[in-house]
């Protein structure tokens, strides 16, 4: 059955165009039940992922996941942010390295964005995390992401991290 557009009230194309923009906004968002533990896990884990797609590169963290603030209200929300890092890798082929991790990167859902000059780096937003960047410049590979926002208190967290 087609709907005549004249005949629809207004308040109800309003509406569909506001649940539609909450939709799309509530799809990019970490999922409702989502804990800093599994925010930290899958932003810990995505990166170590995407560092093994590329074989023969030994990986090291730099630290552990760091946690922190996010959004307007300290206490409220927190999100996870993780680096991993491998000696210079002057021998590889860095375009080639950068294409597989954008095609990894595009495989989870993400938007990928690959800078050549002046060396290789992939920036990917989206899918599991919120954001992360792999570059080869000047040969030393890294990978580095930042979780999606969770409730939590990152003060809190330390302490728990901490002991």
């Amino acid at each position: 059955m087609a709907v005549d557009a004249d005949r629809v009230p207004r308040w109800m194309t309003s509406a569909a165009a506001v649940l539609g923009l909450t939709l799309l906004l509530a799809s990019c968002a970490a999922p409702a039940d989502e804990s800093p533990v599994s925010a930290r896990e899958r932003l810990t884990s995505t990166i170590e992922e995407s560092a093994a797609i590329l074989g023969q590169v030994e990986w090291a963290e730099v630290g552990p996941a760091d946690v922190g603030n996010c959004g307007d209200q300290p206490g409220e929300r927190v999100n996870y942010n993780y680096w991993y890092n491998a000696d210079p890798q002057p021998e590889r082929d860095h375009a080639a390295d950068a294409r597989k991790m954008a095609e990894h990167w595009t495989a989870l859902g993400m938007d990928v964005r690959v800078v050549e000059s002046p060396s290789y780096v992939v920036y990917a937003t989206g899918g599991p995390v919120e954001g992360l960047s792999f570059s080869t410049a000047p040969g030393n590979y890294y990978i580095t992401g930042t979780s999606r926002c969770v409730p939590g208190d990152a003060d809190d967290l330390r302490k728990q991290d901490n002991g």
